[in-house]
C-alpha cells in the first residue's frame, strides 16, 4: 500500500538487455519433477540465466534477497507459505522482481487472485512449453531478439508429466 492507501502497483521490469546481461530467473517449485522441467525451458533460452531455486515459499523470499533476480517462476501450492503471500511479500519490498505465477489451478479464480496478489503473469503448468516464453517476452521484450531465438521456438516431441 502506498501512503494514500492505494495497493502499490508493480512496476514494468526494465529489459535487463538494455545493459547486455540476461534475465536472471529463480525458480520456486516444490515438485523436483516440474523444478526440472522449468530449468530445461529456461537453459533453452540463451537470453536467460537460472540463478537459483527455492523448494517453500519462506525460501523463495529469502532466495529472492539473496540473488536480486529480474524473474521468479512462482508455484502456487508450496510449504509454509503458498506463492501468493510470497508474491506479496516480494512485491512488498523496493526493486522487487518479475513473478510469473506456474500453477496447475488455471481457474479464473485462480488467475484473478494472482493479480490481486501483485503478479506479473500466469502460466498454466499443462501450457509450459507454449505460453512460458511468450509470458518471458512480454515482460522483457529487449530479449526477444532474432539473435536469440534457439530450440525454445521449435515444436516439442515430448510433454512432461506434470501433475
Amino acid at each position: 500500500m502506498n501512503t494514500s492507501g492505494h495497493r502499490r502497483h508493480a512496476i514494468e521490469p526494465e529489459a535487463p538487455t538494455d545493459n547486455g546481461r540476461p534475465v536472471r530467473a529463480v525458480i520456486v517449485e516444490d515438485s523436483p519433477l516440474v523444478m526440472k522441467e522449468l530449468a530445461v525451458l529456461l537453459k533453452q533460452q540463451s537470453d536467460v540465466q537460472l540463478i537459483g531455486s527455492a523448494t517453500d515459499g519462506c525460501g523463495a523470499v529469502r532466495r529472492v534477497m539473496e540473488l536480486r533476480p529480474d524473474l521468479v517462476l512462482m508455484d502456487l501450492q508450496l510449504p509454509g507459505i503458498n506463492g501468493l503471500e510470497a508474491t506479496r511479500q516480494i512485491k512488498a519490498r523496493s526493486q522487487a522482481p518479475a513473478v510469473i505465477l506456474v500453477t496447475a489451478d488455471d481457474t479464473p479464480g485462480c488467475r484473478a487472485a494472482a493479480r490481486a496478489a501483485g503478479t506479473d503473469g500466469f502460466v498454466g503448468k499443462q501450457h509450459l512449453f507454449t505460453r512460458l516464453r511468450p509470458a518471458i517476452r512480454k515482460l522483457f521484450p529487449g530479449n526477444g531478439n532474432a539473435e536469440h531465438r534457439n530450440q525454445a521456438d521449435q515444436p516439442h516431441n515430448h510433454k512432461p508429466n506434470l501433475r
